[in-house]
């Protein structure tokens, strides 16, 4: 008897299993005899005190098929009217054989039978089996062993979970109240050192949700609102090999003041004089400049983010940016891979619009050494205005080259307003599989994703990359692609926390921003009452 319940059960783990993945259907007189099932089942859960609204709710809560546009669970298209019973009224296949109802779904029977059975304090298998049984299609099952088809399951998973922990890190940290501090400000996101600052500019664009009612796919970088985010992946769109231009930056920033009064470049949050203005990032007569051949990858940056979903939660979003990198040879003094800060275009000319260093000058791109030393990077021009490119590759030469598809799911090809400008969309199901399961590789340039094994000592079992980690081949994604180390970093908390950091950040400048605010604008009126008290003041004195 043992055995055979044991049969039993994994037999009726592969139905459910073909429910979810396949959507199993019950038909005929099979239909019936579920739904009567399970009318008799919810009965006894009522007689035992669950409330019909509870039991559609935890039947809904447990579904693991996507089903269309369905927002609930209503019990009245699942069960039978009172007294029905289709095993001694053999009327009723003729009778129901018109009708919508009961639904023919096998896996909401299967979940309503288990929520009923945990209610009365039952085993939720002999209430499945006990129905299961008494159809037909019990005795045509395939045997779990059958290969089951491919299926979005993975992709379906990952969207879940990443939606769950965005969610949860927004309740948690309270995400609401520094948004609405921020909105509140007046202020801008330096999106290249993940610095909030003041500003007398009005530039950041406070929108709702960058993914409900519509996804926004033509945001300005420097107007964007600061999401918390960390990168997933990097996906290169360009990479050439050129002749570039560097200058210290020390050196440089002596200089600016001389540049900046001769009026020949645009002094970065002004208005460009006519259409004269010039953007010299390394102007042609600077001090200590040099070249050097090096390789340039421009990529699209895939980030997580948590932003409001539209109806007053939270949720995740993919964000994607331009990331910029190049490379030279060891043996120069500027050697090795380099992000090139305030990087946004090919050319590396233009600094940021309202960016400004601590000194009150213009931010420009430039790379950063681990000995702290800066240098300004950029890409002379040819005399005909070319870019001194000795050979690239574009991700899509023949339709849109290195640009961006601010939507590459529902707009493939179609591209955003800049290839600079942010774009935003759900991390649902079909974007996480596109990004995350490709090679992405563009002429021997990698896909750069920092939650890459090898960027861990993972060889080491006590190392933060193995704490929680399931076996590989028990993963979603036990393929070893981009999505098998976002899986891994989940289980092992890496994600987590490092979201958690940049939530951290933000909230602590807009704390310290905040705290400057009130100081400021109480000092302010606070001189204005003392400048009106003094002139009345003076006043009665000359009385």
């Amino acid at each position: 008897m043992e055995k055979r319940r044991k049969a039993d059960k994994e037999k009726l783990r592969g139905m459910e299993q073909q429910a979810v993945q396949r959507g199993m259907k019950v038909v005929k007189l099979d239909r019936l005899k579920a739904a009567f099932h399970l009318t008799r089942a919810w009965k006894r859960a009522n007689e035992a005190g669950l409330r019909k609204e509870d039991f559609q709710d935890a039947v809904l809560s447990r579904l693991k098929r996507p089903h269309a546009k369905r927002q609930e669970f209503r019990l009245a298209n699942w069960t039978l009217r009172r007294g029905e019973d289709p095993t001694t009224q053999p009327q009723l296949p003729e009778i129901y054989k018109n009708s919508p109802t009961p639904q023919k779904s096998l896996e909401p029977y299967l979940v309503g039978l288990a929520v009923a059975a945990e209610q009365c304090g039952e085993d939720p298998d002999d209430w499945k089996l006990d129905m299961m049984r008494d159809l037909s299609i019990w005795s045509r099952a395939v045997t779990p062993t059958d290969i089951a088809p491919p299926d979005d399951r993975p992709a379906e998973t990952l969207e879940i979970l990443l939606k769950a922990l965005c969610a949860e890190l927004a309740q948690r940290n309270r995400l609401d109240e520094t948004f609405a501090a921020i909105c509140r400000m007046n202020c801008r996101w330096d999106m290249f050192c993940e610095r909030l600052v003041a500003t007398d500019v009005a530039c950041m664009q406070r929108i709702e949700s960058p993914i409900s009612p519509a996804y926004e796919v033509s945001l300005y970088f420097e107007e964007m609102f600061p999401f918390p985010s960390i990168p997933l992946l990097r996906v290169p769109y360009f990479v050439g090999k050129a002749e570039f231009l560097l200058a210290p930056e020390d050196v440089l920033r002596a200089q600016d003041e001389n540049y900046l009064a001769s009026g020949d470049y645009w002094p970065v949050g002004t208005a460009i004089k006519g259409n004269g203005g010039r953007h010299y990032c390394i102007p042609a007569d600077a001090p200590d400049s040099r070249s050097a051949n090096g390789t340039l990858a421009w990529y699209r940056e895939i980030r997580l983010c948590i932003a409001p979903d539209g109806h007053g939660g939270y949720t995740s979003a993919l964000e994607s940016r331009p990331y910029v990198a190049v490379r030279f040879d060891a043996d120069l003094p500027f050697g090795g891979r380099h992000h090139v800060v305030g990087g946004y275009e090919l050319d590396l000319e233009r600094g940021m619009f309202y960016g400004r260093d601590d000194d009150g000058g213009p931010v420009w791109p430039h790379i950063r050494m681990a000995s702290g030393e800066s240098w300004r990077i950029t890409l002379p021009k040819r005399p005909d205005g070319s870019l001194p490119f000795a050979e690239w590759t574009e991700r899509n030469p023949d339709t849109t080259g290195w640009y961006f598809e601010a939507d590459p799911v529902l707009h493939a090809g179609e591209v955003g307003s800049e290839p600079w400008y942010l774009s935003y969309t759900p991390a649902s199901a079909p974007y996480v599989r596109l990004w995350l399961t490709e090679d992405w590789r563009l002429a021997d340039e990698p896909a750069d994703n920092p939650w890459s094994r090898g960027n861990f000592d993972w060889d080491d079992l006590e190392s933060r990359w193995n704490r929680d980690l399931p076996p590989i081949h028990e993963l979603n994604f036990p393929d070893f692609s981009h999505a098998t180390w976002i899986e891994c970093c989940l289980h092992n908390g890496l994600i987590e926390e490092a979201l958690q950091a940049s939530i951290d950040r933000l909230k602590e400048q807009t704390g310290r921003l905040q705290a400057d605010w009130h100081a400021a604008r109480e000092r302010h009126a606070d001189a204005l009452l003392r400048r009106w008290t003094t002139k009345s003041e003076e006043k009665d004195i000359q009385k």
